[in-house]
């Protein structure tokens, strides 16, 4: 049995939000979903093919109706392959952490209402 030691420093959560990603160096701009997050990156779902190292922005899209907030956070590609773009966070400001926080948090509060929600 082989054991792998999980690379990561912070847990990552399965969401499902609007986001944009929009590359330094190239003036374009792709618009999707992220479909996990983390304190230090998330994944973009994209076809194509981008550069590892290539700096970049992703733009996430949070709340509903007038509570709708874009979040914009700079990073790297650290992954790219058939399944999308892995970005790693280069924004270590406490703005920008506390800003994932609350993403983090809002998502992980609405799965539990929709558990509660199904089973109860």
């Amino acid at each position: 049995m082989t054991v792998t030691r999980e690379k990561r420093s912070f847990t990552r959560i399965t969401l499902d939000i609007p986001a944009s990603l929009s590359l330094y160096q190239m003036e374009s701009s792709h618009s999707g979903t992220i479909t996990n997050i983390s304190l230090s990156g998330c994944f973009f779902p994209f076809v194509g093919d981008l550069p590892l190292g290539e700096h970049c922005y992703i733009t996430i899209t949070v709340g509903e109706g007038i509570e709708t907030e874009e979040i914009t956070i700079s990073g790297t590609i650290v992954r790219s392959d058939a399944e999308g773009v892995g970005i790693h966070f280069t924004d270590n400001s406490p703005e920008c952490r506390l800003q994932l926080e609350k993403i983090i948090s809002h998502e992980t509060t609405n799965k539990k209402d929709q558990v509660n929600t199904t089973y109860h």
